[in-house]
């Protein structure tokens, strides 16, 4: 490609408002100042996200393709990928910062390898109990350190594509791009998924416990009304039932990661009362997805197929941002 060209496009999803946000564009403009053709930054902004004008200017080099309504974090994923056209799509969350060298970690890394997907780890410094849990629970498999090669699973904080590959399963994040739905079909096709220790971000949520309680039980019925909408009703109450294990497992996979990868084992310990509680939200959330078949209202689509920006506004929020 022409060097003006970006080869890579960085989609930020922000959800819960831009308390985090500022980090995280802070470390992409750092990265992308050392070489300022390489990549385009893409933000999806919703009603949630005030002040765009102000972002705009904070970050000229950026795009915040504003659509209307408030979108699920899925939805805004979508939109997000739909804006690029770049070679590589990478993805990451406004709660995670990324390293200093992440970017060229992932641009390297495609290079390298064959793999459809690489995905990276998630390490964590600091932070409330409540943090901790929340990192703990999610992101046990993605803690440092990790060996490179062939994963199962990776992150939706950290991931990234061959837009070849996602082109040829559109049809499944056309709505709502969800990780594990584009994960599961591309490896059916016979794709493989990477990790890469390399890739890293930093995990830096904050969440109020009423806020954690939701998250857990949204994110955990909206994964199990996925998983089961193809398979059939003696399946789901299987799943269901085998729910209530979920508490005792989490917390012992979190606990095994700990322990083998000889890291935060004061933080766990800290962590426990949160970890057990948001944890058992999270059964519930997943039995009410199995049963029901459907998501929470909060993360179930307003529309019917996210939308772009209109070329008007896109071209003057550019035009402004320039100028800034």
């Amino acid at each position: 490609m022409p060097e003006s060209l970006p080869s890579i496009s960085f989609v930020v999803v922000t959800f819960g408002g831009r308390a985090c946000l500022p980090q995280c564009l802070d470390a992409l403009a750092q990265q992308r100042d050392m070489d300022p053709g390489s990549y385009d930054v893409i933000v999806p902004c919703d009603q949630a996200i005030p002040d765009v004008a102000a972002l705009e200017q904070r970050y000229p080099h950026f795009r915040f393709p504003l659509v209307s309504g408030r979108r699920t974090y899925a939805e805004l994923r979508t939109i997000g990928i739909r804006e690029s056209a770049t070679p590589l799509v990478a993805i990451t969350e406004a709660q995670c910062t990324p390293a200093p060298q992440w970017v060229a970690a992932i641009i390297a890394a495609h290079a390298a390898r064959p793999h459809a997907v690489i995905g990276g780890v998630v390490d964590k410094s600091s932070g409330s109990a409540l943090s901790w849990a929340m990192y703990l629970s999610d992101y046990n498999r993605y803690m440092p350190p990790v060996t490179a090669g062939p994963a199962s699973y990776l992150t939706d904080c950290n991931v990234s594509y061959k837009r070849a590959v996602l082109d040829a399963v559109a049809d499944f994040w056309h709505d709502e791009f969800h990780e594990t739905t584009v994960h599961w079909k591309l490896q059916s096709l016979g794709q493989s998924l990477w990790l890469d220790p390399e890739v890293v971000v930093r995990h830096g949520r904050v969440l109020g416990i009423g806020e954690a309680i939701h998250d857990r039980y949204a994110f955990a019925r909206l994964f199990a009304s996925t998983r089961v909408a193809a398979t059939t009703p003696a399946k789901r109450w299987v799943y269901a039932a085998s729910s209530c294990l979920l508490p005792a497992v989490f917390t012992l996979r979190a606990l095994r990661s700990v322990f083998s990868k000889r890291r935060h084992a004061g933080q766990f310990v800290r962590a426990l009362p949160a970890l057990l509680l948001i944890t058992t939200v999270w059964a519930f959330g997943e039995f009410c997805g199995y049963v029901t078949g459907t998501a929470a209202k909060s993360l179930t689509p307003r529309h019917a197929a996210p939308d772009s920006a209109t070329p008007a506004a896109t071209t003057t929020r550019t035009e402004a941002g320039a100028a800034a």
